[in-house]
C-alpha cells in the first residue's frame, strides 16, 4: 500500500512539473537562461587565468567568423524554408486549383529556384513550375522527406525533376490534420556553393553545412572537397552531437585542424568550420573550466525575476482577465460581459476593444433572434387560431344550411362535406398542439381520427379497435395519411358499421414493414347478409377521388378485398424525410 501511494505521489509531482514546464513562466525562465548564458559565461571566464580567457575569446571569434562567412548561405536556405512554408499554406487553402500557375509564377519570379512542385502523399507530382506530372514514389529524396513529416533540407545528386544536383527543400502540406503532400523547391547546388564565401587562403578556413540528419548539404569548393578538411575518424552524424563546440582532430588530408560546430536556421542546418592549427593562436593544454558560481547565479536570478515580474504585470494578468471574460461570456453571462483591463499595453488594449465589440455584436444578434422567434410564435398562434375559427365557422354554416334543405340527397352531400371539414379540424388540432416539433406522432394522429369516427356513430355502433405503432412522420405524409384513414373508415361505417350490424369486428392497424416502409390496414367482419349490409359501396364519387389523391401523395399502393362478410383495405407507402417542395 505504501509503495502504491508513493508511486502515485511521485506521478502526481511529475505531472505537476510537466504542466509547469509548459507554462509561460517556465518558458520565460528558459529564454532568460539562454539570454543570460553568454553573460554568465563571460563572468565565469573572467575568474580564470588569462590563457583561459583568451581561449574563450578565441572560441567566440571562431563562431562569429563561421556565422559571418556563412551568412549568405544561411539567408538563402532560410528564405527557401520560408518560401516552401508559404506555398504549403497556400496550396492547403486553395487546393490544387491553379497550382501549376502559382508554382510557375513563383519559380519564374525568382532565379534562385530551378524547380517548384507539389508532390502528393502518394508520391505523384501533381503540379509543378514545369507543368510536369511525374511519379516520384520510388525517389529516395521523396521517401526521406515524406518520412520526416517536417521541413527538410537534403542534397539530391540526381534530381527527379531537374536531372541535376540540387539542394532540395521540402515542406509538408497539412489539411485538417492530414498530410496531403509536400511542397518541394530545388536550388541548384552551384548557387548554394556560390553563397559560401571562399575564405582567404592565408586564413585556411573551410566550411561545411549539414542538415539535421547528418547529410552534407554544401561545402567550400564543392562537396567532393569536404572529406579533406573534415574530421577523418568521425562520422558526419557525430558532428551534430557536438553543437557550439570547438575541438581539434585529424582531417581527411592528414592535417591536424581545429573544428567548430554551430547550429543555424532553427537547428535545421549545422555549420562546421575547419582551421589549420598552425594558423590559430590556441593556448597549450586542454585546461579546466573554473566556474564562479555566485556571480552568474545572482545575475541569472535577477534577470529571471525582472522578466517574470514584467511579464506578469504587462501580459499574464491581462490574459487572465481576458480568459475569465471569455469563460463568463461562453457560459451565458451577458450582464458582466464587458472587459476592462487596468493599464494594458497597446496590443492588449486592442484585444480588449475587439472582445468587447464582439460581445456587443453577439448580444445584439441574440436579442434580435429572440425577438424574431417571439414574433414568429405570436404570428403562428394567430394563424392557428384563425384556421380553427374558420373551420368551426364553415362547419356551423353547413349545419345551418343542412337544416334548410328538404332533399335527403342534398342533406347527405352537406353531411359528407361537414364530416370532411370536421376531419380536417381534428387533423389541425392534432398537428399544431405541439408547434415546436417538426414531426407528428402518426399513432396519436390516427387515434384522434378513430375517436372522431367513433364519436359520430350511433350509440350501438361497434367499437373500433386500433393497434397503432408509434412512429414520427413529417406533415407532408401525416396529413394525407390521416385523411385517407378517415375516408376509409367512413366507407366501412357507411356500409353498415354505424347501425350495429358488424358486431365488434372493426380494426385499424399501423405498423412498419421495413426500415423505410409503413403499412396501415382497416379490416371489418360483417355479421349481416351481403344484400343487407354491403361495405365499400357507401362512398360517393368525391370520396373515391380524394382517396386516390391521398394515395398519390403518399406514393403508396392499396390492396382491398371484400367477400360480403369481410372487408379488408391495406395501404403500403415509403416513409420519406422533410421536403421543401410545395404540397400538391
Amino acid at each position: 500500500m505504501f509503495g502504491t501511494d508513493g508511486h502515485g505521489m511521485m506521478q502526481k509531482r511529475l505531472n505537476s512539473l510537466l504542466h509547469w514546464s509548459r507554462s509561460l513562466s517556465a518558458r520565460i525562465v528558459f529564454l532568460m537562461t539562454i539570454a543570460m548564458l553568454p553573460v554568465g559565461l563571460v563572468a565565469v571566464y573572467q575568474t580564470h587565468v588569462v590563457v583561459e580567457n583568451a581561449r574563450a575569446q578565441n572560441h567566440a571569434a571562431l563562431m562569429s567568423q563561421i556565422n559571418a562567412e556563412a551568412a549568405r548561405e544561411t539567408e538563402l536556405l532560410d528564405n527557401a524554408l520560408s518560401a516552401a512554408q508559404g506555398l504549403a499554406v497556400l496550396i492547403a487553402r486553395l487546393g490544387e486549383q491553379n497550382c501549376n500557375e502559382i508554382l510557375k509564377g513563383f519559380a519564374e519570379g525568382n532565379e534562385t529556384y530551378a524547380f517548384a512542385g507539389f508532390v502528393h502523399a502518394s508520391g505523384r507530382l501533381r503540379c509543378s513550375s514545369h507543368g510536369q506530372v511525374v511519379d516520384m514514389s520510388d525517389a529516395p529524396a521523396f521517401r526521406e522527406a515524406i518520412g520526416q513529416k517536417g521541413p527538410t533540407l537534403q542534397v539530391d545528386k540526381d534530381g527527379a525533376a531537374t536531372g541535376r544536383t540540387v539542394v532540395l527543400v521540402t515542406q509538408p502540406v497539412w489539411r485538417e490534420g492530414e498530410l496531403i503532400g509536400l511542397v518541394a523547391l530545388s536550388i541548384p547546388h552551384s548557387i548554394v556553393i556560390g553563397k559560401l564565401d571562399s575564405p582567404a587562403p592565408s586564413d585556411g578556413l573551410r566550411l561545411a553545412a549539414f542538415d539535421s540528419r547528418g547529410q552534407l548539404v554544401a561545402a567550400t569548393f564543392g562537396l567532393n572537397s569536404a572529406p579533406e578538411f573534415l574530421p577523418r575518424d568521425m562520422e558526419y552524424a557525430e558532428l551534430l552531437q557536438r553543437p557550439a563546440e570547438i575541438f581539434d582532430g585529424v582531417a581527411g588530408s592528414g592535417e591536424r585542424r581545429l573544428f567548430a560546430v554551430t547550429p543555424m536556421i532553427d537547428d535545421q542546418i549545422v555549420m562546421v568550420g575547419s582551421w589549420p592549427l598552425a594558423a590559430m593562436a590556441q593556448a597549450s593544454g586542454t585546461g579546466r573550466a573554473w566556474f564562479a558560481t555566485l556571480l552568474p547565479v545572482l545575475m541569472w536570478l535577477a534577470g529571471v525575476g525582472v522578466a517574470l515580474f514584467g511579464m506578469d504585470r504587462m501580459v499574464i494578468r491581462h490574459v487572465a482577465q481576458l480568459r475569465s471574460a471569455m469563460r463568463r461570456f461562453a457560459l451565458g453571462d451577458r450582464d458582466n460581459a464587458t472587459l476592462r483591463m487596468k493599464d494594458p499595453p497597446v496590443e492588449l488594449k486592442e484585444a480588449e476593444r475587439a472582445f468587447n465589440r464582439m460581445a456587443l455584436l453577439i448580444a445584439e444578434g441574440e436579442q434580435r433572434r429572440e425577438q424574431d422567434l417571439r414574433d414568429k410564435e405570436v404570428l403562428l398562434r394567430e394563424v392557428h387560431h384563425r384556421v380553427k375559427n374558420n373551420l368551426q365557422l364553415i362547419a356551423s354554416i353547413m349545419n345551418m344550411q343542412s337544416r334548410e334543405l328538404d332533399s335527403d340527397e342534398a342533406k347527405h352531400a352537406v353531411a359528407e362535406l361537414q364530416r370532411r371539414v370536421r376531419s380536417m379540424a381534428v387533423l389541425h388540432r392534432a398537428l399544431y398542439n405541439t408547434p415546436s416539433s417538426t414531426t407528428v406522432d402518426a399513432a396519436e394522429l390516427l387515434r384522434a381520427v378513430v375517436a372522431d369516427a367513433q364519436e359520430h356513430c350511433d350509440d350501438d355502433a361497434p367499437e373500433i379497435g386500433a393497434t397503432l405503432e408509434t412512429m414520427e412522420l413529417y406533415p407532408d405524409q401525416a396529413v394525407p395519411l390521416s385523411l385517407l384513414v378517415a375516408e376509409t373508415l367512413n366507407d366501412v361505417l357507411a356500409g353498415g358499421g354505424c347501425d350495429g350490424s358488424m358486431g365488434d369486428r372493426i380494426r385499424v392497424d399501423l405498423s412498419r414493414t421495413g426500415d423505410d416502409e409503413i403499412t396501415f390496414s382497416v379490416e371489418a367482419t360483417l355479421t349481416s347478409p351481403p344484400d343487407v349490409c354491403t361495405v365499400g359501396q357507401g362512398m360517393d364519387g368525391l370520396g373515391r377521388k380524394m382517396m386516390s389523391a391521398f394515395l398519390r401523395q403518399l406514393d403508396g399502393t392499396m390492396e382491398s378485398a371484400s367477400d360480403g362478410k369481410r372487408y379488408h383495405v391495406s395501404v403500403t407507402f415509403p416513409r420519406v424525410g422533410f421536403s421543401t417542395a410545395p404540397a400538391q
